[in-house]
C-alpha cells in the first residue's frame, strides 16, 4: 500500500519524483511560497486593499497525511492569517483549496500552530500565504553507515574508501574501536523518510553497491553505502 506524508522544509530545493515507486512513503517540500500582507480596518479577515512582502514564519508545523484516492505529484493552497501581537495565529481562512477538502481541513488545523515575527504595526497583522507542495518518494533501503564526529575524519575515511579500502571491513573494525569512525552499522529496511529531505533524496539516487560522500546529519557526519537484497553479515 502506498502512503503519503508531507513535511515542511522552507529552504529545500525542488525535486520531482516517480510516483510509481513501490513500498514507499511520500514526503514533500515546499518549492515556492508567496508572502503578502494587506491593510485592514478591523481584526476580521476581510480582504485587502494593499499588498507588500513580509517576513517568513519563524515556526512551521508538519502538514497532515494525504490519503486522497487521486494520485498527485503536487498540491497548492492559499491561506489568509490574522496574527496576534506576538506573531502567533489568531485566526485564519482558506482562500484557495488544494482540491481535497478533507486534507485542506487538516492542513488548516496544522497551520494554526505557525508563528510569524511579531507585527510591528496593524498593517502587518494580515498575511496571505500561497504554498505549493511537491511530493517526493521515500523508499525502504538496506544501508551501511560509517558515522563520524568530525568532518575531517569523515573526509579522510572517504579518501581511503575511494582508494580501495573495504567499506564492510571499516564497519567491522569500527565496532572494535580500531578506526576514526565513532560508529559503524548495517541497517536493513530503513525508511529514508527518517532522514532530512536532502539526505533522503541522496540515498534514493545512490546506486546499489556504491557509497556516498560524507554528509552531515544533525551534528554528525555519515558515509552511507546502499545494498541490494543481500546485506553483509552483521
Amino acid at each position: 500500500m502506498t502512503h503519503r506524508r508531507f513535511i515542511i522544509s522552507m529552504n529545500a530545493p525542488s525535486v520531482r519524483s516517480n510516483p510509481k515507486i513501490s513500498n514507499m512513503k511520500m514526503q514533500s517540500i515546499i518549492i515556492s511560497a508567496c508572502l503578502l500582507t494587506a491593510l485592514v480596518s478591523s481584526h476580521a479577515l476581510v480582504g485587502c486593499t494593499a499588498q507588500r512582502e513580509t517576513a517568513s514564519p519563524v515556526k512551521t508545523t508538519e502538514l497532515p497525511v494525504y490519503e486522497g484516492e487521486e494520485e498527485k505529484d503536487q498540491l497548492e493552497f492559499s491561506v489568509l492569517f490574522l496574527l496576534s501581537e506576538d506573531g502567533s495565529v489568531e485566526d485564519l481562512q482558506l482562500i484557495s483549496s488544494s482540491g481535497d477538502a478533507r486534507w485542506d481541513s487538516a492542513a488548516v488545523d496544522s497551520l494554526k500552530n505557525w508563528r510569524f515575527p511579531p507585527p510591528s504595526d496593524p498593517e502587518e497583522k494580515l498575511v496571505r500565504r500561497t504554498v505549493r507542495v511537491e511530493i517526493v518518494p521515500s523508499e525502504i533501503l538496506n544501508l551501511g553507515e560509517l558515522v563520524f564526529q568530525d568532518k575531517n575524519d569523515a573526509d579522510l575515511m572517504y579518501s581511503r574508501l575511494r582508494a580501495g579500502a573495504s567499506f564492510e571491513r571499516m564497519v567491522r573494525e569500527t565496532r572494535k574501536g580500531n578506526t576514526i569512525a565513532i560508529e559503524g552499522r548495517f541497517r536493513a529496511e530503513v525508511e529514508t523518510a527518517e532522514y532530512p529531505i536532502e539526505i533522503s533524496k541522496l540515498l534514493i539516487q545512490l546506486e546499489e553497491g556504491r557509497f556516498s560522500r560524507p554528509v552531515q546529519v544533525n551534528d554528525k557526519f555519515i558515509i552511507f553505502k546502499r545494498y541490494g537484497v543481500f546485506m553483509p553479515d552483521t
